[in-house]
């Protein structure tokens, strides 16, 4: 302990002569730094659906109604009487009131409205695996058939329709025989009739299948 005691009083009596250079020695450490960038979570697809819903507005309108009175009054000369052998003269023996006021009329005024609808199919992709299997079931049974050189891409927007169609609150405590007219209508405004009927009606009984699997799904009767 002495030594290092005497050393470092030399070292002190060194560069108070100046006979030694200082040394600095930095002393470092790492800080954290932390930065943001935006990165994707997932994704979810939007359909929108158009309905129709009939609404009646009213409106109030104005006419006008002319009320005519007939009124006897006493006699008095039309215009100065003229002076003749038969002393004649014309009079008024009554005369016309028109009296006019304006009346407010209620009507009701009845048209239809569209209203869009966006709805977030969210739970459609992990029943998406079912319906190809579906897809596939039905294309094994129509061996040899013209239904069977379809693709599962030409056949999955049936599905997702019928899906849609499904967790739509427009056919919320309905059944699919009842609501199939009004998705057989819709169906063919959005993608033509052609495609839904080939002029026998087989081509909706195959689309048929597909739209109520979907329905079946989202109901949870699958």
């Amino acid at each position: 302990m002495s030594g290092s005691t005497e050393r470092g009083q030399d070292y002190d009596r060194d560069v108070r002569a100046g006979k030694t250079d200082d040394v600095k020695v930095p002393v470092s450490e790492e800080r954290l730094n932390v930065d943001k960038r935006p990165a994707e979570q997932g994704e979810v697809q939007l359909h929108k659906t158009v309905t129709e819903e009939q609404q009646t507005v009213p409106v109030e309108l104005e006419r006008e109604e002319v009320q005519v009175r007939r009124q006897d009054i006493g006699d008095r000369p039309l215009r100065p009487g003229e002076e003749a052998v038969a002393n004649k003269e014309a009079v008024v023996t009554g005369e016309v009131n028109v009296h006019k006021h304006q009346q407010t009329e209620r009507q009701e005024v009845a048209d239809t409205v569209r209203k869009e609808r966006v709805e977030v199919d969210k739970d459609y992709d992990q029943h998406r695996s079912g319906f190809q299997q579906h897809f596939e079931g039905r294309q094994g049974q129509m061996q040899g058939g013209q239904s069977s050189s379809r693709s599962w891409e030409e056949a999955e927007p049936n599905y997702q329709y019928g899906y849609s169609a499904g967790g739509n609150q427009q056919y919320q405590g309905r059944e699919f025989d009842d609501v199939e007219p009004d998705l057989r209508r819709d169906y063919e405004g959005r993608y033509g009739r052609a495609a839904a009927d080939s002029g026998t009606g087989d081509a909706w009984q195959r689309l048929r299948e597909e739209i109520r699997e979907g329905w079946d799904r989202a109901r949870g009767k699958r």
